[in-house]
């Protein structure tokens, strides 16, 4: 080694390698660890965003993701909890150690249980793949070093996220465009194999999309670390092309999924310590009848023929289309949701409210 390079750059040499091997490998977090540190921030987020007040809904949510961590062929961990938070931020994200939390604000824009699932199964890819714990090794950076090789036990899973007190910030940008391609990829794969249509994801990337356009914004921070959301729209559609399976061609079970949400409230609080009062309001299933346009069911359901554009945004309808004489859409009602308001439906042909 030349005689010029000083002991000081040997020291950042040294560093810069340890350093690389810490982003790309992670060699101090183990899953105990993960887990732990999993279930340390599991009660911070509770408590910044609060568990929506629906038992029936939070049990909906948990067997479909409970479904789905079936099918894998290694779980990694040995628990996953789903929960559905009371936000209306369009949200879905991930913790370490089996962590995966939606907004009802996501489940207002979700259409059928398939979609759904596809999103819960690209969080559970993000799990699995040790994606939370990567970002977390990227953005300490040197400070893991201060804490030493004792940050690989899990009672120090504490001292771990005073540290990266930037965790959940950071997760909520994205993990990096590779690692939400990869996810992607492991939503629409399992979700198949679970038996839903291998659609569910794409079509719930071109909701998001026009809900984007017609917002003006993004969401989940499908921006900056994420891909564009109209590039992932293209890539989930050609992978479920692929994917596509006779026996599950129709289980969307759109039927079945927005019974589910009927009642669902629609904006408000954005945190339980939200003073700010806002007029209620929540999501209706409305079945449409013949003659019925997106402009008549404004109009005399909503009072407002204006708010048709809003009715097919939030149903992932193109604004050319119409609705369907018997199909169930979701409306946006002023108010609350009278839990004793029992919507009478018989499945007609073509429905999946009887399937399993």
């Amino acid at each position: 080694m030349p005689k010029f390079i000083k002991p000081a750059l040997l020291v950042f040499i040294l560093f810069l390698t340890v350093f690389h091997q810490i982003v790309y490998s992670v060699p101090f977090v183990t899953l105990e660890t993960e887990i732990a540190m999993g279930k340390e921030a599991d009660a911070s987020i509770i408590s910044q965003y609060g568990l929506y007040q629906d038992k029936s809904l939070q049990i909906y949510v948990n067997q479909i993701g409970q479904k789905l961590v079936s099918q894998l062929s290694d779980k990694i961990f040995p628990n996953y909890y789903f929960r559905l938070m009371d936000s209306p931020e369009i949200n879905a994200f991930a913790l370490p150690g089996g962590y995966v939390y939606v907004t009802r604000g996501l489940l207002a824009l979700v259409n059928s249980e398939a979609e759904l699932a596809g999103v819960i199964g690209h969080e559970i890819g993000h799990i699995i793949f040790h994606h939370s714990a990567k970002l977390m090794v990227r953005n300490i950076g040197a400070q893991i070093f201060a804490l030493g090789g004792a940050i690989a036990s899990p009672e120090n899973a504490g001292g771990w996220l005073t540290v990266s007190t930037a965790l959940f910030q950071q997760v909520n940008l994205g993990y990096g465009r590779q690692a939400e391609i990869e996810s992607d990829e492991h939503g629409i794969l399992s979700g198949s194999e679970a038996g839903y249509n291998s659609y569910g994801m794409a079509n719930f990337l071109k909701s998001l999309r026009r809900k984007e356009i017609m917002s003006g914004q993004s969401y989940h921070a499908f921006q900056a670390t994420h891909p564009e959301t109209k590039n992932r729209i293209i890539k989930a559609g050609l992978l479920a092309e692929k994917m596509k399976n006779t026996s599950n061609e129709e289980n969307l079970f759109r039927d079945r999924y927005l019974n589910q949400i009927r009642g669902l409230v629609y904006e408000g609080k954005k945190h339980p310590k939200d003073a700010k009062r806002y007029k209620p309001k929540y999501i209706d299933i409305y079945e449409v009848k013949n003659g019925d346009t997106f402009q008549s069911i404004a109009k005399n359901e909503l009072g407002n023929e204006r708010k048709d554009l809003e009715i097919t945004v939030l149903n992932g309808k193109k604004e050319s289309s119409q609705p369907t004489p018997g199909e169930l859409i979701k409306i946006i009602r002023s108010g609350k949701f009278k839990k004793n308001k029992v919507l009478k439906l018989k499945p007609h042909p073509g429905s999946d409210l009887q399937k399993k």
